[in-house]
């Protein structure tokens, strides 16, 4: 009887690859070190971004891609997916990755004269285990900053 139990549970964590033991280990394994923000007179842009990644499982794992979405002053300004191929090993050890966004606005008035902005960054990086198990981290960075040239919506009537 005793052996059906040891089988069964390790049946059990065979099949839990990826998952860490930590219930919220994922919502930690994400930071934002640096973003940089920029954008032209023309509404072009470019959202830089270097994200610090731990794998939190005892797992390998491939880190296939990354998602975001910018909020400046309350607007949804731009959303993206790039996918990106870096291998995290079962260490934890942390893993710097850097990821340009170029951003492009078609309709959009600009402001010339710097001013402070609320940007807010939200995303996640997807990380498989196994070639089958996908789980999402997520990261999120909020601040103030001053931006020339932001390509926010025109306001319309009606």
């Amino acid at each position: 009887m005793g052996a059906r139990w040891a089988t069964l549970g390790l049946l059990l964590l065979a099949g839990c690859s990826g998952v860490p033991w930590q219930p919220d280990a994922f919502n930690h394994a994400v930071r934002v070190e640096a973003m940089e923000l920029r954008f032209a007179k023309e509404g072009t842009g470019l959202l830089t971004l270097r994200l610090q990644v731990r794998n939190p499982s005892s797992d390998a794992a491939l880190l296939t891609g990354v998602d975001f979405e910018l909020v400046v002053d309350g607007l949804r300004l731009a959303m993206g997916l790039q996918q990106v191929e870096v291998a995290l090993g079962a260490d934890g050890l942390p893993h710097t990755v850097e990821l340009a966004f170029p951003l492009v606005s078609e309709g959009a008035v600009s402001q010339t004269v710097p001013v402070m902005r609320r940007v807010r960054l939200s995303g996640g990086v997807l990380l498989r285990y196994g070639g089958t198990t996908e789980r999402r981290a997520p990261f999120g960075l909020e601040r103030q900053q001053r931006l020339p040239y932001v390509p926010l919506p025109e306001p319309r009537l009606e």
